[in-house]
């Protein structure tokens, strides 16, 4: 017998997996599931739960920073910011040609192994600072920090979460602009 602070970080997040799935759920909601764990050790739950899926035929809504594991593990990805979906899309079409300016960030904010090995990669920060949720900037949340921003109109009102064809779908009003990559 042993207890629970007597476990490494990788049984403690196997334990929990094997709680959630003792009840056979249709929807397994993992909620950084391998945030604490060193990589060595993400790589053996990421596949083991690749292999649940599989097995069990379960759905999973991943909650997650790390986009290496969410290109991984999932079929779709509704991108957030400030409590507000911005983007959904099929992964590989998102993370080929991100659509709203906060995933276009995001994503060239992640180390890229592939990249980083040829010396093609520039790691880009964000500028600003995320806004305190109980006191919003009106219009669109991410627009003070945003390079595509439009005076006038993202700081008047949040956008629409419009259709942008295949599956896709974006809450910015220079969308089209992003998708043809013209820039700022």
């Amino acid at each position: 017998t042993r207890f629970p602070h007597q476990l490494s970080g990788g049984q403690k997040a196997r334990v929990g997996i094997a709680r959630a799935i003792a009840v056979e759920p249709e929807l397994l909601i993992l909620d950084e599931p391998t945030a604490a764990l060193d990589v060595s050790v993400q790589v053996v739950i990421l596949k083991l739960l690749q292999q649940l899926k599989r097995e069990l035929g379960m759905s999973y809504l991943f909650v997650s920073h790390d986009l290496n594991v969410v290109r991984l593990l999932c079929d779709r990805v509704v991108v957030m910011y400030a409590g507000r979906a911005v983007e959904e899309s099929d992964v590989v079409p998102l993370f080929q040609n991100p659509l709203h300016p906060y995933t276009e960030g995001l994503l060239h904010s992640v180390p890229r192994l592939d990249l980083a090995a040829e010396h093609r990669q520039r790691l880009e920060a964000i500028p600003g600072n995320v806004p305190n949720p109980l006191y919003l900037p009106p219009g669109c949340a991410f627009h003070p920090r945003c390079k595509y921003h439009v005076e006038g109109v993202c700081d008047r009102e949040v956008p629409p979460l419009e259709e942008a064809g295949e599956g896709r779908r974006v809450r910015c009003v220079r969308w089209r602009e992003i998708r043809k990559g013209v820039g700022a």
